[in-house]
């Protein structure tokens, strides 16, 4: 198979960015044509034109391969755990600033660009574990993958040394056998698996009161970060909060959010 040229790196590329919001330079032309290659020798095809030209013309599940495929599902139990550490010792101060949450006995969260669910499930496990008994859950967990996503609605997992399991929480939320950890009942209860593009707008009829959308924005150019950021600010609740990767910052962006400390934000209007 010919490699790719100039116009079919950038016809492939553009349309990457116009549909998911990604922004991929040329450094990356050699993943994307590894990964435009394997697509086409399902489908049969050996022209990239002819590809591309199938591509923005089909919505089925040949479309959803592609996004499946050019996207990055890395995740972990607990990763960047200070995260997960700053709700559990700021709870009470969470509650205190957010009086919808104690109005309405529940918690919005949404873990925006979940992959396969980890992140989700780990936060319904610290929000079980440390919230007022009997306060409601509710976690609505999205990706753009709809293998992610139905490897997350699964809850079963293999562990590798960057998930950071403690055995009372292994013990406690989980299930095993054999190599495998199967999400308990308990917690898969808290979260909604949903395929959706951040780029779409957005359709939720109640804010959150807690945003997680980590290591998804590094993906993104300035001005999508910035239209996205914006978006997330206009459905949180007052005193909601954003969290953003650790190798991510809002530095030299418009924004409203007030700093609470590196990669948290809080809407305070």
């Amino acid at each position: 198979m010919n490699k790719l040229n100039d116009k079919q790196f950038l016809k492939f590329t553009t349309l990457i960015y116009d549909k998911l919001g990604i922004h991929i330079g040329e450094a990356k032309r050699e993943m994307v044509q590894a990964k435009v290659s394997k697509l086409m020798r399902n489908l049969n095809m050996n022209c990239f034109d002819q590809y591309y030209e199938f591509l923005i013309t089909c919505r089925d599940h040949n479309w959803q391969e592609f996004v499946d495929e050019i996207t990055i599902h890395k995740t972990n139990f607990f990763r960047e755990i200070n995260h997960f550490d700053f709700i559990r010792d700021k709870l009470n101060d969470i509650l205190k600033n957010n009086q919808r949450m104690l109005q309405n006995n529940e918690i919005r969260v949404w873990s925006a660009g979940c992959s396969t669910g980890k992140e989700a499930y780990t936060l319904a496990i610290i929000l079980k574990e440390y919230l007022p008994q009997g306060m409601d859950i509710k976690i609505l967990a999205t990706d753009v993958s709809s293998s992610s996503i139905a490897e997350a609605q699964k809850g079963n997992y293999t562990l590798n040394q960057e998930d950071i399991v403690n055995a009372y929480f292994l013990d406690k939320y989980f299930s095993r056998k054999d190599e495998f950890y199967k999400v308990a009942p308990i917690i898969k209860q808290y979260v909604t698996f949903r395929l959706f593009n951040l780029m779409d707008p957005f359709p939720f009829q109640n804010n959150f009161d807690i945003i997680f959308c980590r290591n998804v924005m590094i993906y993104f150019d300035n001005d999508t970060q910035e239209k996205l950021i914006r978006k997330f600010y206009n459905v949180l609740t007052r005193n909601g909060l954003l969290f953003i990767g650790h190798s991510e910052s809002l530095n030299q962006k418009q924004y409203k959010f007030k700093y609470i400390q590196p990669t948290i934000y809080a809407r305070v209007e």
